[in-house]
């Protein structure tokens, strides 16, 4: 059988092997190289427990056979092949299933609470482990999407939007478990599709299918802004229902220059944000001077977007099924980093890991959830194929909880062993 000469390394000083050459076999895929390092590791230590490796060649998994990796590669055979190698990461497990009674639009997860908006026009609150605490109605319309603006303490402020054009700042009582409209935020002229919240938790960014973006306070007060005249005679009958509650807020600053709908946002720095469009492009925004910084180009309607502090990178899901990932700022606004391809359908959520900066999770209308390894483009790391019907979102979360909902009514939560061998390798 052809022999390969391969040095293994790894940064997890937990399993490292003497640094020299070893004869493999040319065939080998990663199981057999698991089997040689694990032999290693015990020849060292009669303690060690058998534990399952991924491996790299030049900062891409090994999918195939050895020898075919480096062939399509093309990495030469007669050189001794430097090979990495990291604690797998292992599939994550269906936990809990919770209902709403339509589709799921949305999810923001904390380390105890999970929010979520549906097209039943109520969000509501639920504990990690999957139990329904309290329902929030105040939408005329189906909920486009929700936010957590503070946590913690004994109350929390949380933001809903609306296809009824409106966003609501909620107050959550949670020793009492009682929630409120403390405002409601009134400008936009279409659905309000996307929300986005500052690092300081003071303002809020909403994005629309009116193509702008508006910048809110998140503060409560006791105030009422006003409303401009024509515009309260204009709207129609049934926004109206809605007077009661809570105060009218209108927006601090409004950010014109798409074309098409708003479908995401991020603040990607303090005064930064990124907001993803229907109009084919991601674009830039100094939030101070309202202007304009840098423009992505692609040539399909973006979905959704997800900006990784680990790796620095943007991540986008569009309707042609492709998840795209870029450099917010670079100078060539048409330079995609890397593709990650395997859905059958629109990308209609993706989301980074806020703990892995290589892993990230997209959620399709072909009903699956796919976890992706940025060192592994041409396949997803795991299909998850719970839902029955169309994936509208994802979460992932510090506390390893991943999330989806969709159009079978359905959140998942499930979870992922903590592994910290592969952080930064």
């Amino acid at each position: 059988m052809a022999q390969l000469q391969a040095r293994f390394f790894t940064e997890d000083t937990r399993y490292t092997v003497d640094d020299v050459p070893f004869s493999v076999p040319a065939a080998s895929e990663t199981t057999d190289l698991s089997n040689i390092i694990n032999k290693l590791l015990e020849a060292k230590s009669e303690s060690h427990k058998y534990v399952e490796f991924d491996f790299l060649i030049k900062g891409q998994f090994l999918r195939t056979a050895l020898v075919k990796h480096m062939e399509t590669e093309n990495i030469p055979t007669e050189e001794v092949v430097e090979i990495e190698y990291v604690e797998k990461y292992m599939a994550p497990q269906p936990e809990q299933c919770m209902f709403h009674d339509d589709w799921i639009s949305s999810i923001a997860a904390t380390e105890e609470w999970i929010l979520t908006g549906s097209y039943d026009q109520t969000s509501r609150i639920w504990t990690v482990e999957g139990k329904p605490i309290t329902t929030l109605a105040g939408h005329v319309d189906v909920v486009k999407d929700v936010a957590w603006v503070k946590k913690g303490g004994l109350s929390c402020l949380l933001l809903s939007a609306s296809l009824d054009q409106t966003v609501l700042l909620w107050e959550w009582n949670v020793e009492k478990n009682t929630v409120k409209v403390l405002h409601r935020c009134r400008g936009h002229a279409g659905s309000v599709e996307s929300l986005a919240v500052d690092g300081s938790r003071t303002k809020f960014c909403s994005g629309s299918w009116d193509t702008m973006l508006k910048i809110w306070s998140a503060v409560p007060t006791d105030e009422e802004d006003e409303m401009e005249t024509e515009e309260v005679a204009d709207r129609p009958r049934k926004k109206q229902k809605t007077e009661h509650l809570g105060l009218t807020r209108t927006p601090l600053t409004t950010l014109s220059g798409h074309t098409g709908a708003v479908s995401s946002l991020l603040w990607s720095d303090t005064d930064e944000i990124c907001s993803a469009s229907w109009d084919h492009t991601i674009r830039v925004w100094d939030v101070e001077t309202g202007s304009l910084k840098s423009t992505l180009t692609g040539s399909k309607v973006f979905n959704s977007i997800s900006y990784s502090p680990l790796c620095r990178r943007l991540a986008s899901g569009s309707t042609d099924r492709h998840i795209r990932l870029w450099d917010p700022r670079t100078k060539d606004g048409s330079l995609v980093l890397l593709s990650l391809t395997s859905h059958t359908g629109w990308v209609t959520s993706v989301k980074w890991s806020p703990i892995h900066e290589q892993q990230l999770i997209s959620g399709s209308l072909d009903n699956l959830v796919k976890i992706w390894d940025t060192r592994s483009c041409k396949a997803p790391l795991y299909d998850l194929a719970a839902h029955e019907d169309k994936v509208l979102c994802v979460e992932w979360t510090e506390a390893g909880l991943l999330l989806s909902g969709g159009a079978d009514n359905k959140l998942y939560s499930y979870r992922c062993r903590a592994n910290t061998s592969d952080i930064g390798a």
